[in-house]
């Protein structure tokens, strides 16, 4: 979803980015192969997996859209087995 390092939340560049995978577990090798990730402030990253899982579902569903505009929604759904839009 990205192609350069700034958080995806709030477009910083400085301080501690790290990669965020939107699908995980057993998604997550796929999510890597087909670069369902995006880079987050460490802080937003840590909340993400706390204590705010709206951003997780925004992510996945946000990284669904465009891998769908990219592809197709067969081709997701055969990959990642889960419609999170």
């Amino acid at each position: 979803m990205q192609d350069d390092r700034y958080c995806y939340i709030t477009g910083r560049t400085s301080g501690a980015l790290d990669k965020h995978h939107c699908f995980t577990g057993p998604r997550r090798k796929a999510a890597e192969q087909w670069g369902c990730w995006v880079w987050l402030a460490h802080d937003i990253h840590m909340a993400a997996h706390s204590t705010n899982p709206e951003l997780l579902t925004q992510l996945r569903q946000e990284c669904q859209a465009r891998f769908e505009e990219l592809y197709d929604h067969e081709t997701f759904m055969k990959i990642f087995g889960k419609n999170y839009l």
